[in-house]
């Protein structure tokens, strides 16, 4: 399941381009080079594949390999890139990898532009909307200091009076760093808010959710779902011995069918559904169904039609940047974003809620830098 930011949109060609494709991490982070395939590709960003779903927010050097008609060495087109989110998808190994380009030139974005226009992209465009990189705002310039007025004669003291008035009222710079950490705990502090609020209305409503987004191959009885009981819970932390600094939030809910299921199943499709629900967190009892040489011919399941999710927002003060981590929200599985503090709005909440109730397969304007 892909999810699109709505808000600062711009429209790039996505191309179904399948390009071997090298990731080579910074030298701090201590990982070796990733080799793996493009899942998609654009001016903007790409979609990759990786068996590590732990890179949300790694800034690395992509190595594209442009496909050669001719048969001769490919071209290699070498770009910085930040991976903005990972989604695990049911049933598949691995994670799909949301990569945004970051700083790239002019000549670099013409020479992808024209290896993605020619041969070896792997398929037609396809418009889609990608969300704009956002643009960090900028402190405002430090007024020029008055020019102190030149001192009348025997006036010393009316001198320094000036100097030190003019002292006083400059205007005071403010710490970028100090800015980018408020803007964090605001960020933090208005999801809570809205978060705790939230869920004290929906564990009295307890919505019944229509979508089909919670589902298990084979096992058509896990169905009637709704909203069973939620909590909201926010996390602080010692940031120095008379300040305490909010470090993230957490929405947890579950959502039951109010029914226990009962399920058998032939050998190896038994040894199917108890992965899947092994890999969804779901605890079932099992009753093994064996022949005379000790072989399993089928395995009965016992288990309750329910499932348990979170969606976390951890702060990176660092960064100024937010990490979302989600977990069986709208479908089982689990996802990753970055967050802009500054898109932590009651109208974004208000989307995202929708995306929790199975409203919308959307996450909505809550993205910031999501490909």
């Amino acid at each position: 399941m892909q999810a699109n930011a709505n808000d600062h949109r711009r429209k790039n060609k996505r191309y179904p381009a399948v390009w071997k494709t090298g990731v080579v991490f910074d030298k701090s982070a201590g990982k070796p080079v990733l080799h793996t395939q493009t899942l998609d590709l654009s001016l903007g960003g790409a979609a990759i594949h990786s068996e590590h779903g732990d890179l949300t927010g790694t800034t690395v050097t992509m190595l594209l390999a442009q496909p050669s008609n001719g048969g001769g060495a490919p071209k290699m087109v070498r770009l910085r890139a930040r991976i903005v989110s990972t989604i695990q998808t049911p049933d598949k190994q691995g994670y799909r990898l949301g990569v945004s380009f970051v700083g790239a030139s002019p000549a670099d974005i013409a020479m992808l532009g024209a290896a993605l226009e020619g041969a070896g992209t792997g398929g037609a465009a396809v418009e889609v909307t990608e969300e704009a990189p956002s643009v960090p705002a900028q402190p405002p310039a430090p007024a020029a200091p008055a020019a102190p007025a030149a001192p009348a004669a025997g006036g010393r003291l009316a001198a320094l009076r000036q100097q030190a008035q003019a002292k006083l009222t400059e205007e005071k710079v403010p710490d970028p760093r100090e800015l980018r950490e408020e803007k964090v705990e605001a960020a933090l502090k208005r999801a809570y808010a809205y978060f705790k609020e939230l869920v004290e209305q929906l564990n009295v409503v307890k919505p019944r959710y229509t979508h089909m987004g919670y589902s298990i191959a084979g096992v058509p009885e896990f169905s009637g779902l709704a909203w069973n009981t939620g909590r909201a819970d926010m996390r602080m932390r010692e940031a120095s011995k008379d300040k305490k600094r909010w470090e993230g939030v957490s929405l947890y809910f579950s959502v039951s069918g109010g029914k226990t299921i009962r399920i058998e199943r032939e050998y190896p499709a038994s040894e199917r559904l108890q992965k899947l629900l092994k890999d969804y967190r779901i605890e079932a009892r099992t009753r093994e169904k064996r022949n005379e040489r000790g072989s399993v011919l089928s395995t009965t399941f016992e288990f309750p039609c329910e499932l348990d999710a979170s969606a976390l927002l951890e702060g990176n003060y660092e960064t100024g940047k937010l990490l979302l981590r989600m977990r069986n929200v709208e479908c089982f599985g689990t996802m990753e974003y970055l967050v802009d503090p500054a898109a932590v709005t009651e109208a974004a909440l208000e989307e995202f809620t929708g995306f929790v109730l199975g409203e919308s397969n959307r996450v909505g304007s809550l993205l910031a830098g999501d490909r």
